[in-house]
């Protein structure tokens, strides 16, 4: 009987071990997460674009892989431009031909202008003159038909002058007719002036195209935007691409940052120009940057009221941008705030 109280004993002691220890491990575990609970993560990100081609065409070069660093300026690839030259001088042609046209027109007019203002001169010369003989042969006229009224002078004698009235009066008519068919060539100078003027525009038209050929020739290198690294490549030497098609993602290393997540509830203790130390997940690798960007606008993730934490409404979180500006750092990379006046920086997620 004593033997087997001693082994009911030991299996008494055991459990209570057992439960012991488990509940000793469901401890830590609740320590781990308030731990975590107390911790601010954030995100690495970094500048980086999409270099994309703004004309169509095939790649005829791809000078860069993932992985290269590229200068501001820097051929990245070049497009088949041989089309876009051959349009070139096309329009190039087209110019020229049009000035050609241009200076004829030019020497047109001024051959018509000054034509035209000699014969205009001469006409009018003319004229006055015939209109000068009109008067006298006129006053001639009206005085030898007062004689021949008075039977002073003989009608052979009046029929004299009346013939030369009437010659003089069709001469200044038709010196009158002369002047107008001169001042009619004058409307063909002004034709011939809006010649020039239309071959002028149509130079204009034919240099603007040539202009947009020779941007779009240039467009056929594409160039990096800035110092960087090649991140990811898009297509392969010898594609077809269409206009706007993206080529290779290129991204600044000395523009970077991390987004963290603040409660409101911890908002208070960061402002713009602040310096905050943050620490990788794998507890080594260590920044230092300087918050730049509150947002104004609270982030869609919140932290919902609990009976566990005692929270009676949500807690909503703002984004809270610090600049950073490290090689170390890589887009995606996670982050923990270090916490301000001794305290872990609030709330906001875990690392996952």
């Amino acid at each position: 009987m004593r033997g087997k109280m001693s082994k009911a004993g030991q299996w008494s002691v055991g459990l209570l071990l057992v439960f012991v220890l488990l509940m000793m491990l469901l401890c830590a575990g609740c320590g781990k997460t308030a731990n975590a609970d107390q911790t601010t993560w954030g995100r690495a990100d970094a500048k980086e674009i999409d270099v994309n081609s703004k004309i169509a065409g095939r790649v005829v070069e791809l000078l860069v892989k993932e992985g290269d660093t590229v200068k501001e300026g820097q051929v990245i690839a070049r497009i088949d431009k041989r089309s876009l030259e051959a349009q070139k001088a096309e329009a190039e042609a087209s110019i020229r031909a049009l000035r050609a046209q241009q200076a004829q027109a030019a020497v047109t007019t001024n051959m018509q202008s000054g034509t035209t203002a000699s014969a205009v001169s001469e006409a009018q010369a003319a004229t006055d003159q015939a209109r000068a003989d009109l008067a006298l042969a006129q006053a001639d006229h009206d005085r030898y038909a007062e004689l021949l009224s008075e039977g002073a002078v003989s009608q052979q004698t009046f029929e004299q002058f009346d013939t030369k009235y009437k010659t003089a009066q069709a001469a200044y008519e038709q010196a009158q007719a002369s002047v107008r068919l001169a001042q009619a060539g004058t409307l063909q100078t002004d034709a011939s002036r809006a010649n020039e003027e239309a071959l002028a525009m149509k130079i204009e038209q034919a240099e603007a195209t040539l202009q947009n050929i020779e941007v779009s020739l240039d467009e056929t290198e594409i160039r990096a935007p800035f110092d960087g690294v090649i991140t990811q490549k898009y297509i392969e030497e010898g594609s077809m691409i269409s206009n706007g098609t993206p080529l290779v993602a290129v991204q600044d290393p000395e523009d970077n940052w991390i987004d963290i997540k603040v409660p409101e509830t911890k908002l208070s203790k960061y402002h713009v120009g602040q310096e905050v130390t943050l620490i990788g997940r794998d507890n080594q690798t260590k920044v230092t940057g300087t918050i730049t960007d509150i947002s104004k606008k609270a982030e869609f993730a919140t932290q919902r009221a609990t009976s566990e934490r005692g929270d009676e409404t949500d807690i909503v979180s703002f984004n809270v941008k610090v600049q950073v500006n490290s090689d170390v750092l890589r887009p995606g990379m996670r982050f923990r705030l270090e916490g301000l006046d001794g305290d872990k920086a609030g709330s906001s997620g875990d690392a996952s």
